[in-house]
């Protein structure tokens, strides 16, 4: 409603009556009641809105850290996985070097040549025991070409044995 100039009333007071709320002291006391009520639900509105906030951080958190300490222990095997390949293929190239170093010795001419002549008793052929043949000429064309192949009936050990108790 609207504000008057004067605090008198020009004409009929039906069409606009001008009423002063009623406010009693328990409407006071109601109001402010309610006021401290609804203060309250608005706190503890907040207190759980705070504490779903921070449920919500720290569970972030930890799956944050669950995340990064499954990915350290993820590299952390594969760098021992490399340190042990690493160390496996150094024994094996030092192994490899050592069969080297045996293979160039028991290749050698003169540990031939003393094998041969100290453990298997063989000597070295002088020139007169040498004998040299000439194949250029076929000095076997009167041998036939008999087929010397062992003949195989299919039979293996246990059907032979099985053979034996028919």
């Amino acid at each position: 409603m609207q504000g008057r100039e004067y605090g008198y009333i020009k004409g009929n007071t039906a069409v606009a009556p001008v009423r002063k709320p009623k406010i009693s002291k328990n409407n006071k006391k109601k109001n402010s009641i309610l006021r401290k009520k609804s203060k309250e639900r608005a706190i503890i509105a907040n207190k759980k809105s705070d504490r779903k906030y921070m449920f919500l951080v720290v569970a972030t958190v930890f799956i944050i850290g669950c995340v990064t300490i499954a990915g350290d222990t993820n590299i952390y095997n594969m760098q021992r996985q490399v340190t042990q390949l690493d160390s496996t293929i150094k024994t094996m190239k030092e192994e490899n070097e050592a069969l080297k170093v045996k293979l160039l010795k028991y290749s050698s001419l003169s540990n031939i040549e003393d094998n041969a002549s100290t453990k298997l008793g063989m000597h070295m052929p002088s020139t007169n025991d040498v004998v040299k043949i000439d194949f250029s000429e076929n000095y076997f064309s009167g041998v036939s070409q008999e087929n010397h192949s062992v003949k195989n009936s299919g039979k293996g050990l246990f059907s032979k044995i099985a053979d034996i108790f028919k």
